[in-house]
């Protein structure tokens, strides 16, 4: 193996290792998110005599929590494409044979990126601030 083929290697390796991480970072985000609501609505219940300009105010954090946790999910998101373009140029540089396995045995313009995840961390946030909204008002 020459030595330009070790470096792509370790950048396809290295891509890969950060691609992971920026995806365990969304996920963290998510998950702090989720307590964030938690902790607003526990918060309301904890008080008892809570005006509503109070409620408000914790209105106001939750859909803070929501725009700003949109805002890192599409950060982190378009890191990771830009990484898994990276990946893709480097996926070029390899034989056929690599390029056949990865694929699993489909042709290179079948095999599509999966964007699912960006729109479910997304809707977890809008539907936590929703849920949240809901539960400050009703209890």
């Amino acid at each position: 193996m020459d030595k330009n083929n070790q470096e792509f290697i370790m950048l396809y390796e290295f891509t890969g290792t950060r691609i992971a991480e920026f995806k365990s970072q969304q996920w963290a985000i998510t998950n702090y998110g989720a307590v964030i609501y938690a902790s607003i609505v526990s918060s309301k219940a904890l008080i008892t005599d809570i005006s509503n300009i109070e409620i408000s105010i914790l209105n106001v954090m939750a859909f803070i929590v929501m725009i700003t946790g949109i805002w890192l999910i599409k950060g982190f998101s378009k890191s990771i494409a830009e990484r898994q373009q990276c990946l893709a140029t480097i996926r070029k540089e390899f034989g056929e044979h690599f390029i056949s396995v990865w694929c699993g045995g489909k042709s290179k313009t079948e095999v599509k990126p999966k964007t699912i995840l960006k729109s479910f961390h997304k809707l977890i946030f809008f539907f936590g601030f929703a849920a949240t909204s809901l539960l400050l008002w009703r209890i």
